[in-house]
């Protein structure tokens, strides 16, 4: 699995890629949506999973997913927020995002994760 993870807090960045990296998966990591494109552009394998936080510097984890989904193919993706509103959950499961809530509990992401892999297994069948 190679997941991108956008955070504007660069020691979130850095502790999510030691979690996932510890799992196995490799790790795309930016502030933002721009950057992120930069760096799928530059890295050697394109991400097969999304993983964004909702509040950025610059717009919101939602329009970031969707931009990304719409450049890059339908991508699974999961939301981490601390916002528990009804507005952004309605907004996550319009776009087809599953929504963590933080503090991240490892085993639920780790669930999410291992879906990404079925998910990627029954479709190259």
């Amino acid at each position: 699995t190679t997941a991108l993870c956008i955070d504007n807090e660069p020691s979130v960045l850095d502790g999510m890629e030691t979690l996932l990296r510890g799992w196995g998966c490799e790790v795309i990591k930016a502030p933002d949506l721009s950057l992120a494109l930069a760096a799928i552009a530059t890295s050697p394998a394109a991400p097969n999973g999304l993983l964004v936080d909702y509040h950025l510097d610059h717009g919101n984890g939602i329009e970031a997913i969707v931009e990304l989904r719409r450049r890059c193919g339908a991508l699974p993706a999961i939301l981490i927020t601390a916002d528990r509103s009804p507005t952004v959950r309605e907004q996550a499961r319009a776009e087809g995002i599953q929504v963590l809530h933080k503090p991240i509990k490892p085993a639920a992401l780790r669930a999410l994760l291992a879906q990404w892999r079925m998910l990627r297994v029954a479709a190259a069948e």
